[in-house]
């Protein structure tokens, strides 16, 4: 065989040359399998999981009294809280917005400063503000509470042994509008 190097006798320009050839068949084995990735986000049946819950609860959950225009519901759910008593429930229920923000309402009956500091993602709750129910005009205080990483903006009431956080990463404005219209739904 004429122009073969005996062994042991490779270069380095042998070695560059081997290792393009590898690269070039990974790159196009690479090209020819990728796929774009897209997040797809499922939504639930809102009404249904909210039925659900309403024949589980023990205290009355908070919906809002209507879904504003272009919110898609993605979570939902009525369940034991993970840590606290025996017994201890939650409720949480999330929507993605028009503009893929998240927001959620958690409700639970589980230790007050477990459930605020899960929920909000240990955010600091510095203030309060007054939110006035849309349907009510009822005016309640609640903390407003905030964390920079992740993103969290929250607003949290605590009634009798009921913790509600209503949460997530829209701006102020329109966290307080879902605020507002939060009401009752009995057992």
């Amino acid at each position: 065989m004429a122009g073969r190097k005996p062994r042991g006798r490779e270069t380095a320009w042998d070695m560059i040359l081997s290792m393009a050839a590898v690269i070039g068949t990974v790159g196009v084995i690479m090209l020819l399998a990728w796929r774009p990735q897209q997040e797809i986000v499922q939504s639930i049946d809102y009404p249904a999981a909210v039925a659900t819950a309403k024949l589980s609860q023990v205290w009355p959950i908070s919906v809002p009294s209507e879904i504003p225009p272009g919110y898609r519901a993605t979570s939902a759910r009525f369940e034991p809280e993970s840590y606290g008593e025996v017994g201890d429930v939650r409720w949480l229920v999330g929507f993605l917005t028009q503009e893929d923000e998240y927001i959620s309402i958690w409700q639970s009956d589980g230790p007050k400063g477990k459930v605020i500091a899960t929920a909000t993602n240990n955010a600091v709750c510095e203030s309060t503000e007054l939110i006035t129910n849309t349907k009510t005009a009822i005016a309640s205080t609640w903390q407003k509470c905030e964390s920079a990483d992740p993103l969290t903006r929250a607003f949290v009431q605590t009634i009798g042994e009921v913790t509600t956080v209503v949460g997530g990463t829209v701006q102020w404005p329109e966290l307080l509008e879902f605020a507002q219209s939060l009401e009752p739904v009995s057992p």
